[in-house]
């Protein structure tokens, strides 16, 4: 597997509007990635590619901190009547309950991130 970084337009935020966002991925190559884009909420244009500004390869510490970057994000896990987590799907009524479980989450990927790349540099 491989991972990317994908910059997609996102939508929903009124006629016309949009904004550019960062989403990291792992897949086996960039049909993959095109493919599951796809199926990410807010995204505009689903059914063609335009969605899809760019799509580069990273390595595996990126696409961690990536990921770490997405859940600081609330705005990507908004659902009706609160927010979702992205990791375990459990549901939130408020920003500050999904904030302070992210950030255990958060804390536990970095020191698993940290032990693994002092393994690799040892």
């Amino acid at each position: 597997m491989q991972y990317f970084e994908v910059i997609l337009e996102h939508g929903h935020i009124g006629a016309g509007s949009s904004y550019e966002a960062k989403r990291y991925l792992m897949a086996k190559d960039i049909v993959s990635v095109i493919a599951k884009t796809k199926k990410l909420p807010r995204v505009k244009r689903k059914d063609t590619i335009e969605a899809v500004k760019s799509v580069r390869s990273i390595t595996r510490s990126e696409y961690i901190q990536g990921k770490i970057e997405e859940l600081k994000n609330p705005y990507l896990f908004k659902v009706w009547g609160g927010y979702r987590c992205p990791v375990c799907r459990k549901r939130f009524k408020d920003l500050f309950s999904l904030k302070k479980h992210m950030e255990i989450y958060t804390e536990g990927m970095l020191k698993e991130n940290g032990e693994k790349l002092a393994s690799n540099i040892a």
